[in-house]
């Protein structure tokens, strides 16, 4: 029997813990009375600033997937207001990326920002679909 070394052992389950976290995220958002499904896909790092996945004329919401060990590692979830052409930050939410899943509405659960001045309502959830 051949024993394995800490520090190689540590190294396997971090790998492993990495694989299983470099899924891509599915996240269901309903604005304007539609809802549209986007698959966020994992990156090792983000460079510079990430693309919305939805803009308007009152809201933008930036989903970002990061893998461990990156810092930031997992779901962040950002939606801005937008006023005078300038996005102004409503709601931020940060989910571990290895966040279960624990209900009809994902990892994250549903969430519904308002915009305080015209009074728009953005709803999200987001999961980690099974393989």
């Amino acid at each position: 029997m051949k024993l394995v070394k800490p520090a190689l052992l540590a190294t396997a389950l971090c790998l492993s813990g990495t694989a299983a976290g470099a899924q891509a995220v599915h996240c269901h958002i309903t604005f304007a009375g539609a809802t549209r499904t986007f698959v966020v896909e994992p990156a090792a790092s983000i460079a510079g600033p990430v693309a919305p996945l939805l803009e308007g004329a009152s809201f933008s919401l930036v989903v970002a997937n990061r893998l461990p060990p990156a810092p930031g590692a997992g779901v962040t979830v950002s939606t801005y207001g937008i006023f005078s052409g300038e996005p102004y930050l409503l709601h931020q939410a940060f989910y571990l990326p290895n966040a279960a899943h624990t209900g009809p509405h994902g990892f994250t659960g549903l969430q519904v920002i308002r915009e305080p001045l015209r009074h728009h309502e953005i709803a999200y959830w987001c999961e980690r679909p099974t393989p």
